[in-house]
């Protein structure tokens, strides 16, 4: 089965353009270094917890029926391997990659990203969630600044 083809925009004439890949790159390393700092950080914060699971087994420690005992080692599964750092680390692989080939990333990627970032901040406003918000937001800004509507054109 063949890969589709990716859709190269066409190269900018206009030297103010320049600016939408800038803006996808900065968001696809951003997403990148939160996705590695939380897959990093998050068991490094829990290292004792994690400690416990490998001498006790996962199987043991880790279930979807949270009790009071099993509390930590849930929290520790769902806020390091279950939590979102590699999906956003990928997101983050897969917008620089898009950046490279010249093709524009989709608005609607950065609409849900923004969606979700502000749901997380409003919710959890001392968390680093805001950094999805400004992935978010820098990919609608370059899907819709400069030369987008020229883009989708030459995409056509």
């Amino acid at each position: 089965m063949a890969l589709p083809r990716t859709t190269r925009t066409a190269r900018p004439s206009n030297p103010n353009n320049l600016t939408r890949p800038k803006l996808t790159r900065t968001a696809g390393w951003i997403a990148v270094a939160f996705g590695a700092i939380h897959i990093v950080v998050a068991p490094l914060d829990k290292r004792d917890v994690w400690s416990d699971i490998f001498e006790q087994g996962p199987w043991q420690t880790i279930s979807l029926d949270v009790t009071p005992e099993n509390l930590a080692y849930s929290e520790a599964f769902w806020v390091g391997p279950a939590s979102c750092g590699v999906p956003v680390l990928l997101f983050g692989a897969f917008v620089l990659w898009t950046a490279k080939q010249g093709a524009r990333v989709p608005a609607a990627f950065g609409w849900t990203m923004t969606a979700w970032g502000a749901v997380l901040a409003a919710l959890l406003p001392t968390s680093p969630a805001w950094a999805l918000l400004a992935v978010g937001v820098l990919l609608v800004l370059a899907a819709r600044g400069p030369g987008a509507a020229e883009a989708e054109t030459a995409e056509s």
